[in-house]
């Protein structure tokens, strides 16, 4: 990972860890701990303002590294809303309708003044508006939903610092591959202020988290997480996996609906149900263990989650394993109630085993399972359903795609290299990053390679972007291209050629051009190596960054600099 990356989240982590003792010793005297009950497991007086800490690290960290746009702005504000509606929480106990309420507000301000959204979302035969709507609701239940799963799962010592952390590491390492060292950046530094943290929270606890952290975090990763995840083109991405990644406290948080429901209790009513307490409790293997083996189980997720892009078939495979282990833990543990055991029933039809529930040949039960077989084959149907109708907005996504595909230029006498970056650009019909970086190695290998040009000849013009196209060309005339009819003349240009690429780094750009303001730029950055010295560069590699803007469902390039002259600024026109 890219070394300023690292020190982001190096500087958050000291400053947490040097944070933590002194706020832990500050709140205690205020008397802000946390009390004991019939639920706690802790022992002793423990302050509960280590997300204070948390806050802290992570905002002068950001104040420092974060280039701040509207979207930051927006999650900073919001950030601040969850934060204060957490730490309020802590000293006087909200009643759980305010601390929806504040909830409410943060996400709302990411939604409206920060534009964070799930993007993408496309059903067939429903009008754009009502597309549109139902995205924003969905938005605003992920993010309310993930930031109460976070604070549900906060129960043990150090368990929800380190799944937060798995978590955020797994989207940063996917946006950092993904070219968004944006995303990457800001998941790093709140890496490293939970990590400071975590040193202090691992058991025996000195100090707890609190709603405060306990809320922020979970606001943080759902927020980040509808940044892109990394991915830019599919709304499974967005949601998806973060989904996996994030699947011990989700599945937490709906099987505390489900047991709260099933044992007629209130939804917010607190219990000693939860994931960790089975583990702990059930099962008898103490706090340590316990939260271990969630960190273990949290990581095959995460895992799980990182390879799809690559080897779905194996992803799949692996979630569903982990799947049934899941459920076959919670029929073993009674975690629903004890008469929720399907599989097992199941199972012991031919294993035949004693120990395993049976099924019962009586009257009652018969009537019982014609309900249970009806409700089966009414899931089945509905499963052929849903899979036809998902089918169906599957290639209705495709066909959209095909309509929007955009083919770009082949220009004249291109180059072997050349022909092969092309090549790559048509494997990658969507229009993101990864089909930006090779737009732009494009550009670059043809602007530099004069083997293959005529007199007056300008490389790189059908893919720069066209209201600036007149100011790249006179730029190139004065600068490159300004000796370059000599060497075409003379015929010494057959060895100025590029004969290999490297893509250094690939995000997203904080350049707007004026009157294009609000689409999507990247900043990719390129190593060139010449088929011999390039005598009008002076060497035989050299290094660029290409800026490009994604408008119109194309990729055209904006800007770029080689560092080899002292003004390489061609934006203005």
């Amino acid at each position: 990972m890219d070394m300023e990356i690292i020190l982001h989240l190096g500087v958050s982590f000291v400053i947490s860890l040097i944070f933590v003792p002194i706020i832990g010793r500050i709140t205690k005297k205020l008397g802000i701990i946390a009390h004991i009950n019939e639920r706690t497991i802790h022992k002793g007086i423990i302050s509960r303002t280590g997300g204070y800490a948390i806050y802290a690290a992570f905002l002068i960290a950001a104040a420092a590294f974060l280039k701040t746009d509207q979207q930051i702005n927006a999650i900073l504000i919001g950030g601040l809303v969850i934060f204060l509606t957490g730490f309020y929480d802590d000293i006087h106990d909200l009643s759980p309708k305010l601390k929806l309420l504040g909830q409410l507000i943060a996400a709302l301000i990411v939604i409206i003044y920060g534009g964070i959204s799930l993007k993408d979302l496309t059903l067939p035969f429903i009008p754009t508006n009502i597309t549109y709507a139902i995205s924003l609701i969905i938005t605003l239940g992920w993010i309310v939903g993930i930031t109460n799963a976070m604070n549900l799962i906060d129960g043990l010592d150090g368990l929800c610092a380190g799944i937060s952390m798995i978590t955020l590491m797994t989207i940063s390492a996917s946006s950092f591959i993904a070219g968004r060292g944006d995303i990457a950046s800001l998941s790093m530094i709140l890496v490293g202020a939970i990590g400071g943290f975590l040193v202090y929270n691992f058991h025996p606890a000195k100090i707890f988290m609190g709603d405060c952290g306990a809320l922020f975090i979970g606001y943080m990763i759902s927020v980040i997480s509808l940044l892109g995840f990394g991915y830019e083109t599919s709304t499974f991405f967005t949601l998806g996996a973060p989904i996996v990644v994030l699947a011990i406290p989700v599945a937490d948080t709906l099987i505390a609906i489900i047991r709260r429901r099933v044992n007629h209790k209130q939804f917010d009513e607190a219990d000693r149900g939860h994931l960790h307490h089975q583990l702990m409790f059930k099962l008898n293997l103490g706090q340590t263990k316990s939260v271990l083996i969630l960190y273990l189980v949290t990581a095959l997720f995460a895992i799980d989650s990182f390879i799809y892009e690559r080897h779905p078939i194996r992803a799949v495979t692996l979630f569903i394993v982990l799947l049934i282990l899941f459920e076959l833990f919670v029929e073993v543990t009674d975690m629903i109630s004890r008469k929720y055991k399907p599989v097992l029933t199941i199972a012991n039809i031919f294993i035949k085993s004693d120990k395993l529930p049976k099924i019962k040949e009586s009257a009652a039960f018969k009537k019982y399972l014609w309900r249970l077989t009806r409700g089966f084959g009414l899931f089945v149907v509905i499963c052929i359903v849903i899979t036809g109708i998902g089918s169906g907005v599957y290639y209705y996504h495709l066909e959209s795609t095909k309509k929007k595909t955009v083919v770009y230029e082949k220009v004249n006498s291109p180059t072997t290299l050349m022909n092969q970056i092309y090549s790559e650009i048509n494997k990658h019909t969507e229009v993101n990053n990864e089909q930006a970086k090779y737009v732009c190695a494009y550009f670059a290998c043809d602007y530099y390679t004069l083997s293959n040009k005529g007199k007056n000849d300008i490389g790189g013009q059908a893919y720069f972007y066209k209201s600036r196209l007149s100011a790249f060309k006179n730029y190139a005339k004065k600068d490159y291209y300004k000796d370059a009819n000599k060497y075409i003349s003379s015929g010494k240009n057959k060895n100025i050629e590029v004969s290999s690429y490297r893509i250094i780094s690939a995000q997203r750009s904080q350049v707007e051009l004026s009157g294009l303001e609000g689409y999507r730029y990247y900043d990719i950055q390129l190593e060139l190596t010449f088929k011999k010295k390039n005598p009008i560069l002076g060497k035989e590699k050299i290094t660029l960054t290409v800026t490009c803007i994604n408008k119109d469902d194309k990729i055209s390039v904006v800007s770029f600099d080689d560092d080899q002259s002292e003004n390489n600024d061609v934006i203005e026109s």
